[in-house]
């Protein structure tokens, strides 16, 4: 704890003295330093900003928080760049130190507690994949689940092994977006993709039977295709639609669920013709042009994932944004207008507000620069909610009663 500089965070390209709001540090949240970057305090005294590049004889890096499932970053650190070190795909929030305990600016966004850690016993796991992959020994998606349980802790695919809530079905090797911040495929960069894509085209019966075998004996089962390891699924709607069909013919139990880029409207509606229960469509803006610079769209534009939407709530299935939220980019006042217009001629009904996982620094340099005070995300928030009442906000697919 520095004994005269004061917590500085970052919005955008602008330091914030004051913290929007800070939190005590959650529980399971990870702490890091950011390499090649200084920390920024703030001195009280003389009302200035002051880079720290030394701190008891020794370099002083800034640091970080990646937080849990559940919370949203509203801030993120504040830091002067030194040294050109593009930075692993994490959500880097503003840490700090305050009576004797470290603090985050971020906010709770779900309650539901069901991806906390204690509900995941890795003993409990092993058992299950082994057993599994033993029933299942030609079924290529178990294999490639148990390998993103195992080695990259994914959730979703921990979930299909304990047999309850959402499981992930991978389907699409290829996608028709080159999105900055992919986690699973970055070509022509410096930046490390999180984890491997998969690598093969499941068959219709190696889908239906995970979500079969999930459905027929899981808690609130959801099966959940456009996971974090694979590109888009609507490029893949008639392997899943025909899957669908074989499920169908075995259980009427569980919840179909798409998260998805939207791209292909004709595709969404075969979706849900073919029985989908909700769509999460994905976005990092409502502006086209902003949208365009982060996602990079091959062969379809921002108006055709409007249209994708409009077709998902045509069929009434619950409709999700997943609004990839960055602090001092979100909270532009263009930017809320924009998202306030998208709702309102959509009627979604739900955002789920999820952290953007991505070097500050790098995400900056490709998203226009705003000489703006930003309304933050909690004062986002407050807007959606007077205009939208009935909005759900959450972090989460929520499971849809039957």
């Amino acid at each position: 704890m520095h004994p005269r500089l004061r917590m500085v965070c970052g919005s955008g390209n602008l330091f914030i003295p004051q913290p929007v709001e800070l939190i005590n540090i959650p529980k399971d949240t990870k702490l890091f330093y950011l390499p090649g970057r200084n920390p920024v305090g703030f001195d009280p005294v003389t009302k200035r900003f002051e880079v720290l590049t030394a701190f008891k004889g020794k370099d002083a890096l800034a640091v970080s928080a990646f937080l849990p499932p559940a919370y949203l970053r509203l801030q993120h650190p504040a830091y002067q760049l030194r040294a050109k070190v593009d930075l692993p795909l994490w959500a880097y929030t503003a840490c700090g130190f305050a009576g004797g305990k470290f603090v985050v600016a971020a906010t709770r966004v779900d309650w539901s507690r069901h991806q906390e850690a204690r509900f995941y016993d890795c003993a409990k796991i092993k058992k299950a994949i082994n057993l599994f992959l033993k029933h299942f020994p030609n079924n290529r998606l178990y294999r490639h689940l148990a390998h993103c349980a195992l080695n990259y802790n994914c959730l979703n695919a921990k979930n299909l092994f304990l047999q309850r809530w959402e499981a992930g079905v991978p389907t699409s090797v290829y996608c028709n977006a080159r999105c900055l911040g992919c986690i699973s495929q970055q070509k022509n960069s410096s930046i490390p993709a999180s984890h491997e894509r998969l690598a093969f085209t499941p068959t219709a019966k190696e889908i239906s039977e995970v979500m079969i075998n999930h459905f027929k004996g899981g808690v609130r089962p959801i099966a959940s295709f456009g996971q974090g390891c694979e590109g888009e699924p609507l490029l893949q709607s008639d392997n899943i639609a025909q899957g669908i069909t074989i499920m169908r013919r075995e259980t009427t139990r569980g919840q179909l669920h798409i998260n998805t880029n939207g791209s292909l409207p004709a595709r969404v509606e075969q979706l849900c013709i073919a029985g989908v229960d909700s769509f999460r469509f994905s976005l990092n803006s409502a502006k086209e042009k902003n949208y365009d610079l982060y996602f990079r769209p091959k062969n379809y534009k921002f108006c055709d994932v409007v249209a994708s939407i409009a077709v998902a709530k045509k069929y009434k299935k619950f409709v999700s944004i997943n609004l990839l939220t960055f602090p001092g980019v979100t909270d532009d006042s263009d930017e809320v207008k924009s998202l306030v217009h998208l709702v309102k001629i959509t009627k979604i009904d739900m955002i789920q507000w999820r952290n953007l996982n991505i070097d500050p620094a790098y995400y900056q340099a490709h998203m226009p620069h705003h000489a703006f005070r930003p309304l933050g995300l909690l004062g986002v928030m407050k807007v959606l909610c007077k205009r939208f009442p009935r909005l759900i906000y959450g972090y989460f697919n929520p499971f849809l009663a039957h």
